[in-house]
């Protein structure tokens, strides 16, 4: 998808922002109308999820301007950050299915 790979290049090259250096962003979906991008993204670092999404939120103006520079769109969407915790929710129910297998209520095999 072009615009998550603008997005992605901006973070790694472009934006300034130390918070944004560790920033992946897993997914962009636009509406079909083409106004809103919603952009999934996660950190593998412990700094403090607000303190990211205060960032991005910074470099939104930014961002959309590179969107507006490299993209021939009659309109730049509107940029929404989500934090993507499908990895966590991956991680937590893994963690459920050890403790079951540990307790005995679950297989070997299930």
């Amino acid at each position: 998808h072009e615009l998550l790979r603008i997005l992605a290049n901006a973070l790694l090259q472009d934006v300034k922002d130390p918070r944004l250096s560790a920033v992946t962003l897993t997914e962009v979906r636009v509406s079909a109308d083409l106004q809103i991008a919603h952009v999934n993204w996660l950190c593998d670092t412990k700094s403090p999820r607000e303190d990211i999404e205060l960032a991005l939120k910074k470099a939104t103006p930014f961002l959309r301007s590179l969107i507006g520079e490299n993209l021939e769109l009659r309109r730049v969407p509107s940029l929404v950050f989500h934090y993507d915790d499908a990895f966590e929710q991956g991680q937590h129910m893994s963690q459920l299915l050890d403790n079951l297998r540990k307790n005995g209520q679950m297989g070997a095999d299930d």
